[in-house]
């Protein structure tokens, strides 16, 4: 299956399209404070100068990985490194299972098929196929040709059977949004109402004093002459 070079950016991200847009959801935050905000050129070439809020998450699939694929090496690191931070956990598991290969576990050239398949099993029951995935991909850990090619399978797989639920999801988090928006509209009706009512209570109030006041000076004039008479 695998026929890309996973030592290039490139060819590791190539490998990781189909979960391109669930790695820009992790990171799409730091993308838009630390890129995007910070480059306002890349914002006008790419996203017609779209205020970076308004920037969707497929905007920014469809851009960034277009520019990884094009060789943006820089944008490729950044986007690798802020998805790995957030992702310590796997982080850890893959630094402390390879120490107790090699310390010097950098300088593994190729594990094993034994030790890869031992160690896809431990990772994949602690954070699914399709994490681990990412992880070997993103890090271009030292498996052999076969277990790597399995594990992509898998992830593959697991990708495709999420996706089958997704409309399911899709639906219940489609519902949650109208429902959160329609309790959004009702509260800003409701203020809206308040104030106008308030507003209106303050206008009755004055109108009330002002015509006190008048029937107050009508009551002065009326009595003035024949008070001057006796």
């Amino acid at each position: 299956m695998e026929t890309t070079d996973r030592k290039t950016w490139a060819g590791r991200f190539s490998l990781l399209s189909p979960w391109f847009s669930d790695i820009i959801a992790v990171v799409k935050r730091d993308c838009k404070s630390e890129h995007l905000r910070l480059d306002p050129l890349f914002v006008r070439q790419h996203f017609g100068g779209t205020p970076v809020q308004r920037i969707s998450l497929e905007e920014m699939r469809t851009v960034y990985l277009q520019q990884i694929l094009a060789g943006h090496e820089r944008l490729s690191e950044f986007i690798a490194n802020r998805w790995l931070f957030r992702n310590m956990d796997i982080y850890r598991f893959f630094e402390e299972s390879l120490q107790k290969i090699s310390p010097d576990f950098d300088k593994i050239s190729e594990l094993t098929q034994e030790q890869a398949d031992a160690l896809v099993k431990e990772a994949a029951e602690k954070f699914g196929y399709e994490k681990v995935f990412c992880f070997v991909a993103i890090n271009d850990v030292a498996l052999p040709k076969e277990p790597f090619e399995r594990l992509q399978r898998q992830a593959l797989e697991c990708l495709s059977n999420r996706q089958k639920d997704a409309p399911a999801d899709e639906d219940a988090e489609a519902e949650d949004r109208w429902r959160g928006e329609m309790d959004r509209m009702k509260e800003r009706h409701e203020k809206k109402i308040a104030e106008m009512t308030k507003k209106h209570q303050q206008e009755v109030q004055r109108l009330q004093k002002e015509i006190s006041q008048l029937k107050c000076d009508l009551t002065k004039k009326a009595a003035g002459p024949h008070a001057v008479k006796r």
